[in-house]
Parts: structure tokens; C-alpha cells; sequence
């Protein structure tokens, strides 16, 4: 399973039936479109408080643009 970068908490499927199934269910979180780096969606939260409200959209690791999954 997927982890959240900054946490390391295993970021939950979300779905579930024939998707879930056939291994092509969508992970809660956010996803960067440069190295793949994930956050789980309470640290992505976290993350906006912490840059004072800005949209906490860049990825931690290489600035690319973090993604809903």
C-alpha cells in the first residue's frame, strides 16, 4: 500500500468493488505529478495551516504540483 511521505500513515483505498477488484481503486491523498511523492490528506491539511492559508499545492520534495488522487 501507498504511504503518506510526510507521516508514513498508509494512505486507505477508497471505492471499492469491481475496481477494488481488478487493483485499479484511487487512494485517498494528494499525489505529485513530478517524483510521486504522496500526502495523506490530514498532512496536506496541515500543511495549509502551516503555510499561513496558502494552497499547499507544491510537492515538499521537488516543487512539482501535488494532485487530488
Amino acid at each position: 500500500m501507498p504511504e503518506c511521505e510526510r507521516c508514513g500513515s498508509e494512505l486507505d483505498a477508497k471505492g471499492g468493488g469491481l475496481k477494488d477488484a481488478l487493483g485499479l481503486a484511487s487512494y485517498d491523498g494528494y499525489e505529485c505529478s513530478g517524483c510521486g511523492v504522496l500526502l495523506c490528506s490530514s498532512c496536506y491539511n496541515k500543511r495549509t495551516v502551516e503555510l499561513a492559508g496558502a494552497a499547499p499545492d507544491r510537492c515538499p520534495r521537488c516543487d512539482g504540483t501535488l494532485e487530488k488522487r
